[in-house]
């Protein structure tokens, strides 16, 4: 899950064509092949007694549900309306099912018992567990809070164009009220980067214990923004509310990646 091409892909979703195909298509080849990848990896150093082939049957389903679940997203989206609300929905369910498919895939194939708050991992378990908090806070995070701030604040990267007349070919065009957005998306896509090491650095002083360099992580990201903020009152609470929103959820997993390290 870049959002701008998040949007894009969205829009493209709208209707069923070739192009929407080509480029969903791209998405599940790539993972299908980290999926490839991690059951080499648990095949070969691992666990060698377990088929090959079994593995092999579990990431083919879970790239064709995989398929399945993207290709209904937009169509569902459509259908309720296609409002802010729904897209935070359709995204967070969405990630919900993708996780919820794995969790049974693996239960059916290893066919043992798996619990939601494990008392203790092996090697590979916990590896792929850390490595799959550090993802979800770096990367997912970071599309997330923007669904959440569209719910929150709506609109507030739009601003009414004054009205403006242009010639061209003899005519007077007449632009009224036109929309353009008041930080790039250069600039949010800057940001979204920006925030993901931000919750990267807040996740290795949390697992190393160096609590009072937190706040250095704020103060410089917050210098970095300092005349925008001054300067943009709908800046500074746009920038406020998905500040305290990465922290809370950088936080939160960082918890959760520290309490699976110990076991």
């Amino acid at each position: 899950m870049c959002y701008k091409r998040t949007k894009w892909l969205a829009s493209k979703k709208e209707r069923f064509s070739y192009h929407k195909l080509q480029q969903l298509g791209w998405h599940i080849f790539a993972h299908f092949y980290l999926y490839l990848l991690a059951i080499i990896v648990y095949f070969c150093w691992f666990d060698s007694k377990i088929s090959f082939w079994a593995l092999l049957l579990m990431i083919l389903g879970l790239t064709i549900v995989h398929f399945i679940i993207d290709l209904a997203k937009a169509p569902i989206e459509k259908l309720f309306r296609d409002t802010k609300m729904v897209h935070l929905f359709t995204y967070i369910s969405d990630q919900i099912l993708h996780i919820t498919t794995i969790y049974i895939a693996v239960w059916l194939v290893f066919n043992e018992q798996i619990t939601l708050i494990p008392a203790q991992l092996n090697n590979y378990p916990k590896f792929c567990a850390l490595a799959s908090l550090a993802i979800i806070i770096v990367y997912l995070i970071g599309y997330l809070i923007p669904y959440v701030l569209e719910v929150l604040m709506p609109g507030f990267n739009l601003e009414k164009k004054s009205i403006s007349f242009t010639k061209q070919s003899g005519k007077i065009i007449l632009t009224k009220n036109q929309e353009i957005p008041i930080v790039s998306n250069k600039e949010l896509k800057a940001g979204r980067y920006i925030g993901g090491l931000e919750r990267l650095l807040l996740l290795i002083f949390m697992v190393l214990q160096i609590y009072s360099a937190i706040p250095i992580i704020i103060a410089l990201k917050t210098l970095a923004r300092f005349k925008e903020l001054e300067n943009n009152r709908t800046f500074a609470e746009y920038y406020l509310i998905g500040n305290f929103l990465s922290m809370i959820f950088g936080v939160l997993i960082s918890l959760v990646f520290i309490y699976i390290l110990k076991l």
